[in-house]
């Protein structure tokens, strides 16, 4: 549980502090300690073998580069505040830094994810001319896009919620971003309006344009798998009616898209690529004869 504490009255200011059983908490503590651990660590390292491999220099792997960029990024804006909440009060402006930060990059994810499958659809049914099609230049732009995408969708989203007035003694129990709207003493049926325009547009658009590459994108186990676990459990979270939330659940699900995905990702994207393991294997070979 995190609870939100308040003066009475209506005020736009937010202190959030941990409300755990002290066991449940190093329990917790533990478990999300070495998950991030594990998610920066496999991460860093796909990051860093893409940078220096030669071999893995081509638009494919700048956007896996990206990608394993933003799953460092976006998981590194939740799971160290977790961790800090276990422990301490957290201020309102970490809270809406950590809000605007974390949506930012995992909508960019989402975006990146569809440039992604455009990629294989290239490599696969333009393979002539693939290098036109993904020149350098492309693949910036679809890299610079979904980053603009993803923090102008964040920008709206967190002015939209944190433009609310909130008041009284507040409890909330998620893990990380919690239903701040149901917590706001006023109307926010215009903010809910919004923001689910805003997360459909993202989400659909996103999906529309893996599933009209899927013939391709469905020749890379790889990135389906990757794609089924994000997307599915995104869809779940934000595109389903408020009358079938539950809160084991929404828990549950927070974990996996938030924790357990940066895990998950560097092994799928390494353990069934060739190209991924032959670069490993040449790298620790240099360190060896070094």
């Amino acid at each position: 549980e995190v609870a939100l504490g308040q003066t009475p009255g209506c005020s736009n200011s937010l202190s959030v502090v941990t409300n755990l059983n002290p066991q449940l908490q190093r329990l917790l503590f533990a478990l999300f300690l070495g998950m991030y651990t594990v998610t920066v660590l496999g991460n860093l390292l796909m990051f860093l073998l893409i940078r220096e491999s030669a071999a893995l220099h081509t638009p494919t792997y700048s956007l896996l580069k990206s990608l394993s960029f933003l799953d460092i990024c976006y998981s590194s804006t939740v799971v160290p505040q977790t961790l800090v909440n276990f422990l301490k009060v957290i201020s309102s402006l970490g809270y809406v830094a950590q809000m605007f930060f974390y949506a930012g990059f995992t909508t960019s994810e989402c975006y990146l994810i569809a440039a992604m499958a455009y990629d294989r659809y290239a490599a696969v049914c333009h393979l002539l001319l693939y290098s036109a099609i993904m020149s350098p230049g492309v693949c910036g732009c679809l890299t610079v896009g979904s980053y603009s995408a993803g923090f102008l969708n964040s920008l709206i989203h967190t002015s939209c919620i944190f433009s609310l007035k909130f008041c009284g003694a507040l409890v909330i129990t998620h893990f990380f971003r919690p239903p701040v709207l149901s917590l706001s003493c006023v109307d926010t049926s215009l903010c809910e309006i919004l923001l689910f325009v805003f997360v459909c547009f993202n989400l659909l658009s996103c999906t529309l344009t893996i599933l009209v590459r899927f013939k391709a994108f469905s020749t890379c186990a790889s990135h389906l798998t990757a794609v089924c676990l994000f997307f599915g459990t995104t869809f779940f979270m934000y595109l389903r009616p408020r009358s079938s939330y539950a809160l084991t659940q929404d828990r549950t699900v927070a974990v996996i898209y938030t924790m357990v995905i940066p895990v998950l990702n560097p092994l799928i994207y390494s353990l069934r690529n060739r190209d991924v393991k032959d670069a490993l294997r040449k790298a620790l070979g240099r360190k060896r004869v070094e």
